[in-house]
């Protein structure tokens, strides 16, 4: 109840500073508004982030300007008297300009602004204008899920695989600013699976974009390390029946579907959809380990092959109601199906001193799957006045999760030596709800405060049953057998103020959060809790240099919170040398980040640099030990802490009309320091990461892609993982007035994507490789039905008679 009343205190003494701050705002005169909505000729469709620029009639200086929200609305306060035009500009569309606004003492809105999509013509090919691959914003990058053709026949995962902040391993593991750890949402509800997971379930065909938010402010959860990855999903524009089906089939077991459809009226949308995915891969694998002991090394080494696979399906379904002018309801669901497992054959050599080599076979092979379902629906009331809205959301989510590993160590002649099972059944539920309330303060300024409260409960029940020589078959151990229950409860408050002083903007927030969490082991009695008050500070200002150029820099504070698997203090074999075990004294990582931005336009081109520096407390590392013998067992440790000081660089050119080339590059230095088994350790590398994606217009509605990676050397407190360089290539052509498409893409064209890894310690050293079946070649075919991109008549650049000035 403390704790409580410490938030609540904290939340008031905010507001109540605020309602200071806005009373004190006096001013001399009325501010005259000038507002309106940005939508696109195809559809109607709200454009997010256009730029709209205020000038003089007199000499075309500027006097301000603003950027539309994600309903296309924007408001130019502070407005002086006298004879102004606009312009108005987004990224893929003409410009517009609205001239001979006579601005008195009213305010003035100006409707539905409409922009027209840019067309490029040549003597030999007409071509509608795409939006850019990557667009940068104020807080946030937005990744254009159509123009990454090498990533149309895949999932989300396959799509991050080219964009910047994020790298994709070779496993498809995701990472954001070089940790794995992040929040997944859809549609900007929270996703009910985790991280990678929950992005291996979405197909690329189904999505519209994707924005990658590497500072996040107080409104959002502070979990994860590296911030969030917000997936929008693809809904019809067009009033009536809309719809959109992708096929797609490929070399090792590789094949799927999703379809779309949009019923749109004048009050209501409707959207349904499903997709149904399988993906395998081939990899030839080897591990080379050496124990050390004073009796003499043992060493092992093996050779083999895996092949992993996922398939799953998903069904959606959501409906969104304009109720009034000023209130809009909508829910939505989601329910599928995922698996995931493979099988792995290694032959082991092992020789301890001098002693005569003893030949073995391994066989793993590993399942999990289950079911999951996700309940959303939110509100939104819209006051009277720009910027003033209540937003309700409540969201429930539900999953279901079984695994199971088989191990078997078998001599030369197949027969088995010894085997292990396990299992683990892990269902969960989570259940969320949140009110935002937004009010202007006058002028520029404006305060938005909230209440999201968590409530998350999972269960594990694991056994373990071992191989019987005698009978042939796998006998329950009922005392390696546990049941564990954990619960999580979140309460949190934040308020944000943002303003505008001239051409400085600024954002200030803080989040409280009282936390209670309980991990209890059935069959001991044991129970570990944590009970804590937590503060999240947040800051985000910018200053716009110009029209086209802004500075923006940031800080937040995050939190990383232990997963349960995590904690589970029992063991769980992996194959016949390797076992893992949680650690329930685990504490969260602590991340204090930080980030300073420039970007501008020159020309058609664009540049955008940004630099970062990210500190974690209580860094989390997976480590590894001898276990016994030949064994090593991996569990987790808080080591000590983290630091990446980097900087990322996109460049956005177009060398000739149909050449597009952006090069997107992130170099960082990154060191790990701590105390580990009782030993010190400091570890320390400079790395780095580089994509050419390159897009070229061949013909009359052919494309071709080129997309180039390479990810360096990295490390970790127990080792590096060496680094590999990977191609992609695809070739796309739309028919039939681009209603159908048909897209092929070659993964791995030079057969180069090969993971290595080191990982060494005081008594043991271990050296793994896999290699990839390649190339990997898919088929994808698009249609679009009642809703196909049409081709505009060219407009003039500047949609007015005020010639070629670029401000």
């Amino acid at each position: 109840m403390v704790q409580r009343i410490v938030i609540l205190s904290i939340f008031s003494l905010f507001i109540l500073q605020s309602m200071q701050l806005s009373a004190q705002q006096a001013p001399q005169r009325r501010s005259i508004e000038i507002s309106g909505r940005i939508i696109a000729a195809e559809g109607g469709q709200p454009i997010e982030y256009a730029n709209v620029a205020c000038f003089r009639s007199s000499d075309s200086s500027i006097v301000t300007g603003a950027v539309s929200d994600p309903r296309g609305r924007f408001a130019i306060t502070g407005v002086p008297e006298g004879r102004l035009y606009l312009r108005v500009s987004a990224i893929g569309f003409d410009d517009r300009m609205i001239g001979n606004l006579a601005i008195s003492d009213d305010d003035m809105d100006l409707g539905d602004i409409v922009l027209q999509p840019i067309i490029y013509e040549t003597e030999e090919v007409e071509v509608a204008a795409d939006r850019a691959p990557v667009s940068y914003q104020i807080d946030k990058k937005v990744i254009n899920v159509d123009r990454q053709l090498t990533a149309l026949s895949g999932t989300a995962v396959d799509v991050l695989k080219n964009v910047p902040s994020v790298t994709v391993d070779l496993d498809g593991s995701v990472q954001l600013r070089g940790s794995g750890s992040f929040s997944v949402l859809i549609d900007g509800r929270p996703s009910v699976l985790d991280g990678s997971d929950a992005l291996e379930q979405i197909p690329a065909g189904a999505i519209e974009s994707i924005e990658i938010v590497t500072n996040p402010s107080a409104r959002y959860d502070p979990e994860g390390v590296s911030g969030i990855i917000n997936v929008i999903m693809k809904k019809g524009s067009r009033k009536g029946t809309t719809g959109m089906l992708n096929l797609n089939v490929g070399t090792q077991d590789r094949y799927g579907a999703d379809l779309t459809l949009s019923q749109r009226g004048e009050w209501y949308a409707v959207h349904l959809g499903g997709n149904y995915g399988k993906r395998g891969m081939e990899a030839t694998d080897s591990e080379e380990s050496i124990f050390y002991s004073p009796e003499g090394d043992l060493s092992i080494i093996a050779d083999g092959d895996s092949r992993r696979g996922r398939d799953g399906y998903g069904l959606r379904a959501g409906a969104d109601f304009t109720l009034s002018t000023q209130d809009n309801l909508g829910f939505s669901v989601r329910y599928g199906h995922r698996e995931h497992g493979g099988d792995t054959r290694m032959e082991y050599q092992e020789q301890f001193a001098a002693e005569p080599p003893s030949l073995y076979i391994s066989d793993n092979s590993r399942s999990r799957g289950g079911n999951y379902l996700s309940l959303n629906s939110d509100y939104v009331h819209r006051f009277a006045g720009e910027k003033h809205e209540l937003r309700a959301l409540f969201s429930m989510r539900k999953r279901t999760g079984d695994e199971e590993t088989t191990d078997e160590l078998r001599a030369l002649d197949g027969t088995v030596i010894s085997g292990r099972r396990s299992t683990e059944d892990g269902p969960g539920k989570r259940m969320e709800a949140r009110l935002d309330y937004t009010r202007p303060l006058g002028g520029s300024y404006s305060m938005e405060s909230g209440y999201h409260f968590l409530n998350g409960r999972s269960e594990d029940a694991t056994t373990l049953s071992e191989y019987e020589s005698a009978t042939g078959e796998y006998q329950l151990r009922p005392e390696e057998s546990r049941f564990i229950d954990y619960g999580r409860d979140i309460h949190a408050l934040y308020s944000l103020l943002r303003g505008e002083i001239g051409a400085f903007g600024f954002q200030a927030g803080l989040r409280g959060e009282y936390i209670e969490r309980t991990v209890e082991f059935a069959d001991t009695s044991k129970v570990f809790s944590i009970d804590r008050v937590d503060l999240f500070p947040t800051l985000h200002t910018s200053f716009k240099i110009s029209a086209t150029q802004q500075i923006m820099a940031s800080y937040t504070r995050r939190i990383q919170r232990v997963r349960g698997w995590h904690l589970e203090p029992f063991l769980t074999w992996m194959d016949a040398y390797n076992v893992r075990r949680g650690n329930p004294d685990l504490q969260p990582e602590y991340i204090d980040s930080w980030e300073l931005g420039y970007q501008t336009d020159i020309g058609d081109n664009m540049f955008s640099v940004e630099g970062y520096h990210r500190v974690v407390h209580d860094k989390i590392e997976h480590v590894r030990t001898v276990y016994r013998d030949n064994i090593t067992l991996r569990t987790s440790e808080n080591v000590g802490m983290s630091a990446s000081s980097g900087v990322e660089l996109m460049l956005n050119v177009d060398p000739v009309d149909m050449w597009d080339v952006y090069l997107l590059g992130n170099l960082y230095n990154y060191r790990v320091e701590g105390e580990l088994a009782g030993q010190s350790f400091d570890q320390e590398r400079f790395t780095w990461n580089v994509r050419l994606n390159n897009t070229l217009q061949l013909w009359a509605g052919a494309q071709m892609q080129i997309n180039l990676r390479y990810n360096s050397e990295s490390v970790s407190a127990q080792g590096r993982s060496e680094g590999y360089f990977v191609s992609d290539l695809a070739l796309r052509q739309d028919l039939l007035d681009r209603r159908l498409s048909a897209t092929i893409d070659y993964s791995d064209v030079f057969h180069s994507a090969e993971r290595e890894s080191i990982a060494f310690g005081q008594d043991f050293y271990t050296r793994y490789s896999s290699l990839r079946d390649a190339p990997v070649i898919n088929l994808t075919l698009r249609w679009h039905f009642n809703d196909a991109p049409r081709k505009e008549e060219r407009q003039d650049r500047n949609g007015g008679d005020f010639g070629d000035d670029d401000f």
